[in-house]
């Protein structure tokens, strides 16, 4: 069964036009092979009907009194027949013999049939002389001895039989033709923006500069619009790996100059801050920076890495890990007054990476607060405020982005990891400027 399937997929080694021309060959051959025969079933039942019909009258007009000449252009002949006498009393067929020869040929096995059945009329068609007629045989009413044989010939049904067909043929055809035309324009329609979005991909690959205008709104319209913004996200994100690449090595090639020069000068008995201890607070100062730097930029790496593993998603207290992360900077931060309106709510993901995103929120609004932070918690909903100044309008849109600081930033990694916390786990994450301060505000998708 596999390797049927198999066969019918070869359609998709083949081009579109290649598609077309065996599907469009295909529903010919179909036409030929069942539609034909149909047809030809169909017309057969009609003429088949109409000539019984016809039979009918002329027994109708036999027994009203009215003999049809035999020499009209499509008679029906009559045969009296007596059962009594076993003879052929009258009939308009020239010459006489015909008639035997009809009796033997055509009708004799029904003319029985009826004389020895309950039926009153019998009608059939069988084959005399290499042509088809039809015939009905008919008890008379008043004398049940007598019977009407009533025979017509089939060669002009023929004639129209084959008339009807060539015309349905010549129909089926002609439209058949017109929709091929139709459908191959339609194809050529849909080849030449599948040509354009093989060639913006190839200029993608290539990292060659290259445009895609497609205007339509069907799904090619949908995809070309598709690919023309994942190459702005790609550009983009180029862009930004090119910056933090440049930003990483700045920003670990200053602690580390300071740490080597320190630690040099030092070691030769000269401090640069005047004493020993002073300059080694200096030392490990930037050391301390260098391992946080680190320490971001490999938990961010590891935020990408998860992200694209299908991890199970359980819930936890987000009320509880709130209410734990501002005991703890209620110590660290004593001038800063942290307010909280908490309700009883269960985040989607896991509590230790929520915790990193939280705290990094907190720990950058203590940076610009004035006097307090402010933590709302609701259903699907989570505000952080702090009455600090507010965020410059142009840097707002990127704020997320990796290497971009506010005023007061230090790395340009935090609010990075809080984005890619809150989109692992299905939320939002936003910055707004207030009347007076900035909210952080988290939502569920």
């Amino acid at each position: 069964m596999k390797n049927k399937l198999k066969r019918l997929f070869f359609l998709k080694k083949l081009s579109l036009v290649q598609q077309l021309i065996v599907v469009l060959s295909f529903v010919g051959l179909l036409l030929v092979a069942v539609m034909m025969p149909l047809v030809d079933y169909n017309l057969s039942s009609i003429i088949d009907k109409q000539m019984y019909e016809t039979l009918s009258m002329s027994q109708y007009a036999y027994f009203d009194g009215y003999m049809p000449n035999s020499r009209q252009d499509k008679p029906t002949f009559h045969i009296v027949y007596n059962h009594q006498s076993n003879a052929f009393v009258t009939t308009n067929i020239e010459p006489k013999q015909a008639v035997y020869e009809l009796y033997n040929d055509l009708f004799k096995e029904d003319l029985e049939k009826i004389q020895t059945s309950s039926v009153n009329k019998i009608k059939n068609k069988g084959i005399y002389a290499n042509e088809t007629f039809y015939y009905m045989i008919t008890r008379f009413t008043d004398d049940s001895s007598y019977y009407l044989i009533s025979i017509v010939n089939s060669s002009y049904s023929t004639e129209l039989i084959t008339s009807l067909r060539n015309q349905i043929i010549y129909i089926q055809y002609g439209f058949f033709v017109i929709f091929a035309i139709v459908m191959i324009l339609w194809v050529l329609t849909l080849i030449n923006p599948l040509k354009k979005i093989k060639n913006y991909i190839d200029g993608i690959k290539e990292r060659k500069k290259s445009e895609l205008v497609i205007d339509r709104a069907d799904e090619i319209g949908v995809v070309s619009k598709a690919l023309v913004e994942m190459k702005e996200d790609l550009d983009r994100q180029e862009s930004i790996k090119e910056e933090m690449i440049h930003n990483i090595s700045h920003d670990l090639k200053t602690p580390i100059a300071l740490i080597q020069t320190y630690s040099q000068s030092v070691k030769d008995d000269i401090y640069p801050y005047g004493d020993k201890n002073s300059s080694m607070d200096i030392i490990l100062e930037n050391a301390d920076r260098l391992e946080h730097k680190v320490k971001s930029f490999l938990y961010l790496n590891r935020l990408d890495y998860l992200n694209g593993e299908n991890i199970e998603l359980g819930t936890f207290d987000m009320k509880q890990l709130i209410e734990k992360i501002v005991t703890q900077m209620d110590a660290l931060k004593p001038d800063v007054s942290l307010e909280t309106d908490l309700e009883d709510v269960c985040f989607v993901g896991d509590e230790e990476h929520w915790r990193v995103a939280i705290e990094n929120i907190i720990e950058n609004a203590s940076r610009y607060a004035q006097s307090k932070i402010s933590i709302i918690l609701k259903e699907r909903y989570l505000e952080i405020y702090n009455d600090g100044e507010s965020i410059d309008e142009e840097i707002l849109p990127f704020l997320f982005d990796p290497y971009v600081k506010g005023v007061k930033g230090q790395f340009g990694l935090g609010l990075s990891i809080v984005r890619k916390i809150s989109d692992m786990f299905g939320y939002t994450v936003s910055a707004m400027n207030r009347e007076t301060g900035v909210s952080f505000i988290f939502r569920k998708k």
